[in-house]
């Protein structure tokens, strides 16, 4: 390829809306562009990178006895309707009507319409187990797109299902993707870790995402210091010592007054008592308007994921004055005690005396104790910090640290399958449901992750595997006439050999070319120049090296191929 003849123009300096060092790159690098928020188009070579991408992705898809397909971007709604996903998913989902006023929803991801055509496909038991995948383009209308690629409004997913008879063979096909999983992110030269994860509307209980590690990341990851626990914030439990402990001889609670002292903060500042010496209790509403009680310690915050889950819902608000005066609860001095509404007791609450709101204005009261003073049902409604114990080895304390997720996995079981009855004939002639799977990595944000994690101040340094071009070969200068012919001639041969060439045949100055070769970064850039011809030898450099490698003119090519196919593929 001719690089004056390239669609797309790299840039000095990245645009003032550019938010991390992989978007910076990838719009001075020509890889993408945008149309509008949240729309991006790959130029040639960040079209290039995507495609390799893709075809590491199909490989590791296709070791495991996955099927390719390719389902509509379009789906009509009743399925949707069906599994109660058109309305949970309403606040981020494209939708339209036909001609006739039929709904429909761009792709948000298939696994209602996957199941639709299993249940044509696969009848018999015989017939499992069955992984089938595709790419498609999704649609998810984000309120704020974000870093370019990260965040989408329309992306590339691999998506694949799988089908098993039974829960033992749901978990060898979950077992097998995240193996594919884990290959296919180290061919691709992402390190990526897997992380325990939270289902949200894709129903069952199951999940891990595959996080690679990284500060412009908006994910973040508790990881134990002492064994192999990790885990989303949206998932991520920890270790509660002395859970079990008994709260006898407590005296009879007793109010006190707090006049104007309405949070926890003040609360602190005024009786002298740390953040968890109180019952934080909140008040929510759920998507189908019922109100809750949250109770939790003073000095955590409700982890909304573990709430949802905890709700079954796809929403929770923080509810309303009106809904404080329903459920008997005062703003500023709420506490469990006498709540006319549905209470949930966070785990982190003991059997030990708080300092809780007393539901009138001013007061609160001393000595609330759990079983004794109020009830509720118990559930993991709070936050995980940074230095709390591991809930696995109960020993390692977590540690934060920020990821960018680049793939998901889930095993629902028979989430879907129970809602559309979706079924197959079962060894014993009865009918069963399908024990499902689903899996799926995004194009666009594993290209920019690459990015995001392989770069230096002057550019991009591609993994060999993913660039968009093997070799970046640059003719100085290029008005000398045997500089040109041997440039040419040398591009020529190297493309018969099956190197993928950027030629740089622009007029152009050494310093400009060199900037963007750095910029764009090929793994391996090659250069013809009137003075290297000199000592009848050609320059070559790796972007990865401080140092470059002459080659007599005569060998150029075989040493060429030789460092290209010494490369992972």
């Amino acid at each position: 390829m001719r690089q004056s003849k390239l669609f797309g123009r790299t840039l000095r300096e990245a645009p003032a809306e550019a938010q991390t060092p992989g978007h910076r790159l990838v719009l001075r690098a020509a890889i993408a562009k945008p149309l509008a928020a949240g729309l991006y188009t790959w130029l040639p070579l960040g079209f290039r990178v995507a495609k390799k991408v893709e075809r590491i992705i199909r490989q590791e898809q296709n070791r495991i006895g996955a099927q390719e397909m390719e389902m509509p971007v379009l789906t009509p709604a009743e399925p949707w309707k069906q599994t109660g996903r058109w309305d949970a998913l309403e606040p981020i989902t494209f939708r339209t009507k036909d001609h006739n006023g039929r709904e429909f929803m761009v792709s948000y991801t298939h696994e209602e319409f996957v199941h639709l055509h299993a249940m044509q496909e696969t009848q018999s038991y015989k017939q499992m187990p069955q992984i089938v995948y595709h790419f498609q383009s999704k649609g998810r209308d984000e309120a704020r797109p974000r870093a370019g690629l990260l965040r989408l409004r329309e992306f590339v997913m691999k998506d694949a299902y799988s089908f098993d008879v039974d829960q033992a063979g749901l978990e060898k096909s979950y077992a097998a993707e995240h193996e594919a999983y884990a290959r296919t992110f180290e061919r691709m030269g992402l390190d990526a870790i897997s992380v325990e994860s939270d289902t949200g509307a894709m129903g069952g209980d199951i999940a891990h995402e595959f996080q690679v590690l990284t500060e412009v990341g908006e994910d973040r990851i508790a990881i134990c210091s002492n064994c192999d626990y990790r885990a989303n914030l949206e998932k991520a439990t920890r270790y509660i010592e002395g859970g079990s402990a008994r709260a006898d001889g407590v005296p009879a609670r007793s109010a006190i007054a707090t006049p104007g002292t309405e949070s926890i903060e003040a609360l602190e500042a005024s009786l002298g008592q740390p953040g968890d010496a109180f019952l934080k209790t909140l008040l929510f509403r759920d998507q189908s308007r019922k109100v809750v009680a949250v109770v939790l310690p003073g000095d955590r915050d409700v982890n909304e994921a573990k709430l949802r889950k905890a709700l079954a819902t796809g929403e929770v608000k923080f509810a309303s004055d009106a809904d404080f005066v329903e459920a008997g609860a005062v703003p500023g001095y709420i506490g469990p005690i006498g709540l006319k509404t549905r209470v949930l007791v966070d785990h982190g609450v003991g059997a030990r005396p708080y300092i809780a709101g007393a539901n009138k204005k001013d007061v609160h009261f001393r000595d609330v104790v759990l079983g004794r003073d109020f009830e509720g049902e118990r559930v993991d409604a709070s936050d995980v910090r940074e230095g709390d114990l591991c809930p696995k080895c109960k020993v390692g304390r977590l540690t934060i640290k920020r990821g960018v997720e680049v793939g998901n996995i889930f095993a629902y079981g028979t989430y879907y399958s129970d809602k559309m009855n979706a079924t197959f004939v079962a060894e014993d002639g009865t009918r069963r449901p399908f024990f499902g799977g689903s899996y799926g990595i995004g194009l666009e944000r594993a290209v920019q992750t690459i990015i995001e994690t392989h770069h230096d101040d002057k550019g991009i340094v591609w993994p060999p595997q993913v660039a968009p071009y093997h070799a970046h070969v640059i003719a100085l200068p290029m008005n000398d006439e045997d500089v040109r012919t041997k440039a040419e001639a040398l591009v020529a041969k190297l493309e018969t050999s099956g190197v993928e060439v950027l030629y740089d045949d622009r007029d152009e100055s050494a310093g400009v070319k060199f900037a963007d070769a750095d910029l764009i970064g090929i793994p391996l850039r090659v250069t013809v120049s009137k003075r290297n011809l000199k000592e009848n030898a050609v320059e070559l450099k790796l972007r990865t090296a401080a140092e470059s490698e002459m080659v007599p003119h005569g060998s150029a090519v075989d040493r060429i191929a030789e460092i290209v196919a010494s490369w992972p593929r």
